[in-house]
C-alpha cells in the first residue's frame, strides 16, 4: 500500500464523511451570572373595598345617676355632719344603687367618675358641705367657707371600686339648714367617664 501523501504530485482522494458520533456528557454547570439591576416599580393597585362597620362598643356614660331634693328638707347640721337625703327625680341605672333614707349611693362598675352636687339653703349659713366616699370625707370635695354661704358647689373626678359609697353631707357649726323647697334644695350627680 501506499501513502499518497509521499507523492505530492497526486491528488489526495477524501472519504465519505462517517456520522455523528454520540453527544458527549454535559458539561459542569457555570458559575452564576451577577444580578440584574432591579425593575422599576409598577404601578399601585386599586384601594379595595371598605370593610363592613364594626360593631358599637358599649356606653361608659350609661353608668350615671341623678338624684336631688326638692321637698325642702331641715337638716340638724352638727359638727361631724348630717347627709344630705335626695329623694327626688331620682334616675339610677341597675349599677348604682341607693339605701333606704336616700343618703348613700353604692357604685357597682369600677371606673373614673365625675361627681358633681349643688347644695342651696334658705338663710346664708357658716356651714360647709362635701363628699364622703366610704364613709371618709374627701378633702377636695369640700367647700368650707370662711363667710356665710346660702349656695355650695363643687365636682371632682376619681376612681372608684366596685362596692363604693358616695354620700352628700353637710357640717359644721351647730343649728340648722332648711334646704329651698319646690327647686334644687340639693342635688347629686355621678357620671363614669371611663
Amino acid at each position: 500500500s501506499h501513502d499518497f501523501r509521499d507523492y505530492p504530485c497526486c491528488a489526495y482522494i477524501d472519504g465519505s464523511t462517517g456520522p455523528t458520533g454520540p453527544t458527549g456528557a454535559a458539561g459542569a454547570t457555570g458559575p452564576a451570572g451577577a444580578a440584574g439591576a432591579t425593575g422599576p416599580a409598577g404601578a399601585t393597585g386599586a384601594t379595595g373595598a371598605t370593610g363592613p362597620t364594626g360593631p358599637t362598643g358599649p356606653s361608659v356614660t350609661a353608668t350615671s345617676a341623678f338624684a336631688a331634693n326638692t321637698s325642702g328638707s331641715l337638716l340638724p347640721v352638727v359638727v361631724l355632719g348630717v347627709p344630705v337625703p335626695l329623694p327626688n327625680s331620682q334616675v339610677l341605672p341597675p349599677d348604682i344603687t341607693v339605701n333606704g333614707t336616700n343618703t348613700v349611693f353604692t357604685v357597682n362598675t369600677p371606673g373614673r367618675y365625675r361627681l358633681a352636687y349643688n347644695l342651696n339653703t334658705s338663710t346664708a349659713l357658716a356651714s360647709g358641705t362635701r363628699l364622703l366616699i366610704n364613709g371618709t370625707p374627701n378633702l377636695a370635695s369640700t367647700v368650707a367657707p370662711s363667710l356665710s354661704l346660702s349656695h355650695f358647689a363643687n365636682e371632682i373626678i376619681v376612681d372608684l371600686s366596685a362596692g363604693d359609697t358616695i354620700t352628700l353631707q353637710m357640717y359644721g357649726l351647730l343649728g340648722s339648714a332648711t334646704l329651698l323647697p319646690g327647686s334644687a334644695g340639693a342635688s347629686l350627680s355621678i357620671t363614669r367617664l371611663s
